[in-house]
């Protein structure tokens, strides 16, 4: 379910663009230790399948940005892959890439999300409506499965202790301002990275990139039990809103999920480059994604030190 406003769908079961002016703070979590625990008991195995069926969150919204770019990038560019195909291979994306669980409005979600090296170790990346309604409470029950895969979850399901997302976006739901992150607890005495590694996060990086996008999206038939991914070149909004596009056929259930530029096929592993948002209606088979710059780099260097 959907709702309609304008024409752009920012899919929940999916993220926005980095906000000019002076960087916007992050409002404060309502997430703490206690309901980190209490977040861990709530998410069974039922709850999770659920919840890849929750595919709302959005709401259609009036975007406007530039011109298509060519790829660029020191590796050679593989062909696209538009139509979404399961990860099979290991390496860093299995391990740091993972399902994102919370609920938000009384009802239960699921997002993707991406461990990232940080001074806490603990930091988890995705989309703002993936912690925070944009405008309004942030989410309850907040956890990250990495390397989910039918059910399974291999390292572990890590709480949240703290949630952020811009005040753009918490106080007015500003898609340019649609990133959010995840600080988590430990995990049996060790913390995220630890445990799983992460992708590095790279802010203003040029536009156009060639990159891979992932992510668990909840239609059938994957059903957000593995995770997808697309390749190709990114492309400018013609809408003008800066975000960037890429052909790929995911949809809800992908949001947050990471695009990676300079990917290595040897180590499966790159720099997380955007974090997946929206798609315009009657533009099918396109992502949009936020662009990653002084905005998300200066919540996210507030946020890796709690």
């Amino acid at each position: 379910m959907r709702r309609a406003l304008g024409g752009l769908a920012v899919l929940a079961c999916l993220a926005g663009v980095a906000g000019s002016g002076p960087p916007p703070g992050p409002a404060a979590s309502g997430t703490g230790p206690g309901r980190a625990a209490a977040a861990g008991d709530y998410w069974t195995a039922d709850r999770m399948r659920r919840a890849a069926e929750a595919d709302d969150l959005g709401a259609l919204r009036r975007l406007d940005a530039a011109a298509a770019r060519p790829a660029t990038g020191r590796l050679a560019a593989p062909a696209p892959v538009r139509r979404a195909a399961t990860w099979t291979s290991r390496g860093g994306v299995a391990r740091a890439v993972g399902r994102v669980f919370f609920t938000l409005r009384g009802r239960d979600y699921s997002c993707t999300g991406v461990a990232v090296p940080s001074a806490n170790r603990s930091t988890v990346v995705t989309a703002g409506h993936c912690v925070n309604a944009g405008p309004g409470r942030y989410a309850r029950n907040w956890v990250f499965v990495p390397g989910y895969a039918a059910g399974r979850r291999p390292y572990g399901t890590w709480r949240a202790r703290s949630l952020a997302a811009p005040s753009g976006w918490v106080r007015g739901g500003r898609l340019q301002d649609d990133v959010g992150y995840a600080v988590v607890a430990p995990l049996g005495g060790r913390r995220l990275t630890d445990v799983v590694g992460g992708l590095p996060i790279a802010f203003d990086r040029p536009r156009g990139a060639y990159v891979w996008a992932f992510g668990y999206p909840a239609a059938a038939p994957n059903g957000g039990r593995r995770a997808l991914y697309c390749r190709g070149a990114v492309r400018q909004d013609p809408y003008r809103s800066g975000a960037q596009g890429l052909a790929c056929s995911m949809g809800q259930g992908a949001s947050g999920g990471p695009w990676l530029a300079s990917f290595s096929t040897t180590g499966r592993t790159g720099a997380v480059y955007a974090v997946t948002s929206f798609t315009y209606r009657g533009m099918g088979g396109v992502v949009w994604a936020p662009y990653l710059g002084r905005t998300a780099a200066t919540l996210f260097a507030a946020v890796q030190r709690r």
